[in-house]
């Protein structure tokens, strides 16, 4: 029985390792999502000069604010203490934050994407 429970530790722990590294992950795509949120607000303010689509800028950075706030709400709700679950409990868990982590980095790899393209389009 010793030998299931440090199996199921190991297992455990392997997946809220997975969970953590993509954490990390997403924070890098999380800084450069909010370089450009910074680089479209300093666009809108000069639109008109620049000639650009302010509505698209502004488009572009309510995306971003959402991105990082959909991350700021995983971190917020993420709960690190498994004390008193089961291994199947504890398990499903880990699995799920997987699964809503990948989330926020897609919206994070989108909207970063999408905002440098139209950044970059901006620069003569």
């Amino acid at each position: 029985m010793l030998t299931g429970c440090a199996n199921a530790q190991k297992e455990e722990k392997a997946l809220q390792k997975e969970v953590l590294d993509s954490h990390d992950k997403v924070m890098a795509d999380d800084e450069k999502a909010m370089i450009n949120k910074m680089k479209l607000d300093t666009l809108i303010k000069k639109a008109d000069s620049l000639k650009i689509n302010k509505q698209t800028a502004n488009q572009l950075s309510s995306k971003l604010t959402a991105a990082d706030d959909a991350m700021s709400d995983w971190m917020k709700n993420l709960n690190l203490d498994n004390s008193g679950k089961n291994h199947d409990d504890i398990m499903k868990y880990w699995r799920e934050q997987h699964v809503k982590v990948k989330q926020v980095d897609s919206l994070l790899v989108a909207a970063t994407n999408e905002s440098a393209a139209f950044i970059k389009t901006t620069q003569k």
